[in-house]
């Protein structure tokens, strides 16, 4: 059974979310699951972020849960190398590939696309401040380095590219249709 684990990390309003929906789109239904950190944390477990919460644990399990299923499995989040980092490397050990992207944008490109999403209204700049934490790279990984130069048409594309190099559905595995 081949898996692949993509992870999208970045700052909020960075276009995480918006990219890991473009690339399930791209696949047959039932073949791509997104995890969303938000989702996990915000939603599901009405958690703050903090150091050894239980969406960190969650999360892992959802996605473990879709590699061991030969999924294509994308986990997205701000992902904060200190709280998320030992997490992430378990998955990037246990999945047969690995992908890793990471957004590097300035605190004003974040607020700016912040400003058009449907959001926007329930987190303020002083709020998005807090959270900011500029490039934190993964101290076990390369990440795929995105800027802001980089249009979500060509990331998506990058990303599905990368993935179909990568990922081979088992042989009992069908692909479903749309």
């Amino acid at each position: 059974m081949v898996s692949v684990l993509v992870v999208l990390r970045g700052n909020s309003g960075s276009g995480k979310s918006t990219v890991a929906r473009s690339v399930q789109r791209r696949f047959p239904r039932a073949n791509c699951l997104v995890v969303p950190q938000d989702t996990v944390r915000r939603h599901m477990l009405r958690e703050l972020d903090t150091p050894a919460a239980a969406n960190v644990e969650l999360i892992e399990h959802i996605a473990v849960w879709g590699l061991d299923r030969g999924l294509i499995v994308i986990v997205e989040g701000i992902l904060d190398a200190d709280r998320y980092g030992h997490m992430l490397e378990r998955l990037t050990n246990s999945a047969a590939r690995a992908l890793h992207y990471a957004f590097d944008l300035s605190f004003e490109e974040t607020l700016r696309r912040h400003a058009s999403r449907p959001q926007s209204r329930e987190f303020t700049p002083e709020q998005m401040a807090q959270w900011y934490h500029g490039w934190q790279p993964l101290s076990f990984v390369e990440e795929v380095r995105i800027d802001a130069s980089y249009r979500l048409e060509a990331i998506v594309n990058r990303i599905e590219c990368d993935i179909r190099g990568a990922w081979r559905p088992h042989a009992h595995q069908r692909l479903r249709p749309e």
